[in-house]
């Protein structure tokens, strides 16, 4: 989609071009040692959380340059606190997504993209009110409401919310057709995982970020392990009633699909055919629980 908004007066554009190009210089001499600054490990003190209709004010008729430079800062950010995001860091960058969309608040891009980086960050809430906003300014894009209704399906476990987003998404006009599909298979047993999956190779076929698509990806190897599982499910059913037993080993249901999850199948000591890298996961919770359960105080206990 194209941008809107008056284009920068050519005097605007003359001296951007001539400070951009003093600049160039130093930034090349000081390249290492403000990459070294970046990447240290201690809380900034220059993130100041901005205020859209403050910064549309003051950018002087320029919102939309004014939006590029700060969406250059965001995307920055991300890649910096995406192996290890705090909650301040996190809310600053979801604070600039949100100021970037009200300089510019055509622009679909910021929607987006924003919206995605939120759920991979983790603030599912904000990820949700990017989209919405996106929604609102953009009201015939089908992508808006669909993500919603994935945020809803993936994070929330909503299907109610899920269908009723998604069925918005598909009667737009020029929405996907498989999104029409999704809809009509979502309230079958296991439709709405069958659509996650489709939803998410369709993010991954578009998307070349590497953190991003690395979020994308565990969380359809998480989806196609449970797909699976389900189908694996059915055919032990169908060994029961064939043989009047149950299985004792895995291998006893004969050839199956690889993990998704990069391990093998077991059968679990509760019973459950599943990954042993998802079985690992759950022992490793455990642990974790354990622990912190025994650190509260005696009256805190669960009895």
């Amino acid at each position: 989609m194209s941008r809107t908004g008056p284009r920068p007066p050519a005097l605007v554009v003359l001296l951007c071009a001539g400070v951009g190009a003093a600049a160039l210089g130093v930034a090349h001499q000081a390249h290492r040692a403000a990459d070294e600054a970046r990447f240290e490990r201690h809380a900034t003190t220059d993130r100041v959380a901005p205020h859209g209709p403050t910064l549309r004010a003051a950018s002087m008729g320029q919102p939309t340059l004014v939006g590029d430079l700060l969406w250059v800062r965001t995307v920055l950010a991300f890649a910096d606190i995406h192996d290890d995001p705090d909650p301040e860091s996190v809310e600053w960058v979801g604070s600039m997504v949100d100021a970037v969309c009200a300089l510019d608040p055509r622009w679909r891009t910021a929607y987006f993209y924003g919206g995605s980086l939120m759920r991979v960050l983790g603030a599912v809430d904000h990820s949700d009110a990017i989209f919405a906003a996106g929604h609102a300014a953009l009201p015939n894009d089908s992508f808006f409401p669909f993500s919603l209704g994935m945020n809803a399906y993936l994070f929330r476990s909503d299907t109610e919310a899920a269908l009723s987003w998604m069925s918005k998404a598909a009667a737009l006009p020029g929405a996907p057709s498989w999104y029409s599909s999704a809809v009509a298979g979502f309230i079958e047993e296991g439709g709405g995982r069958r659509a996650a999956l489709q939803y998410l190779e369709q993010e991954l076929a578009s998307e070349q970020r590497p953190k991003v698509r690395e979020g994308l990806e565990r969380k359809l190897e998480s989806l196609l392990h449970d797909e699976l599982a389900g189908e694996i499910a059915k055919h032990r059913e169908r060994f029961r009633a064939h043989f009047g037993q149950d299985i004792s080993a895995v291998s006893e249901l004969g050839a199956l699909p690889p993990d998704p999850l990069g391990g093998e199948w077991i059968l679990a000591p509760d019973g459950v055919v599943r990954s042993s890298e998802l079985e690992a996961q759950i022992a490793r919770r455990a642990i974790v629980d354990e622990r912190s359960m025994i650190l509260l105080p005696m009256g805190q206990r669960p009895q």
